[in-house]
């Protein structure tokens, strides 16, 4: 299983997968909540997510604007740019793994934690590739690409319940 460690943030997932899901979610609703509160403004539509009963899988597709820029010690540090403001992207950091303050960062973060997960899973012909990032120094963009596995469940008053699979 691999474990994600949430404790006092504002995610309640304990699988990296389910985190990863649960954050691009959240973006997408603070999307919908921006472009709401702002008619008067260009929407904001970065984030798209779909399921497919058929594969049993959620299709995502995100493309962030991002900012980057070398640390002290000449390292490349990126970042994904908070194009929502405050207002509708502050995330609760708490003491789990993620340490990103906005969703556009955490969407990133969680990104990045689930795609090393798949790396890390040997042998090699094993590990799985439903997550891809690509970064554009000339665009300033970062695309993340995703087929992530779920379990649908019907409830007893025939609530759909879509949870991810924890497949690394």
């Amino acid at each position: 299983m691999s474990a994600y460690v949430s404790t006092g943030s504002g995610l309640k997932s304990t699988t990296k997968a389910a985190a990863f899901v649960e954050a691009m979610r959240m973006l997408n609703e603070a999307e919908i909540a921006r472009n709401s509160a702002n008619p008067g403004l260009t929407p904001r539509n970065n984030v798209t997510i779909s399921a497919s009963f058929d594969t049993k899988t959620y299709a995502i597709a995100v493309s962030l604007p991002i900012q980057n820029a070398l640390d002290a010690t000449g390292k490349w540090v990126l970042d994904a740019s908070d194009y929502l403001g405050p207002a509708f992207s502050a995330f609760v950091v708490g003491t789990g793994q993620a340490k990103s303050t906005d969703l556009p960062s955490l969407a990133l973060e969680l990104a990045q934690i689930l795609s090393v997960a798949e790396k890390a899973i040997t042998p090699e012909a094993d590990q799985p590739n439903n997550i891809q990032i690509a970064y554009d120094n000339e665009s300033g963009l970062a695309t993340i690409s995703a087929n992530i596995p779920f379990s649908a469940i019907i409830g007893s008053a025939g609530e759909v319940t879509l949870t991810a699979v924890d497949y690394v």
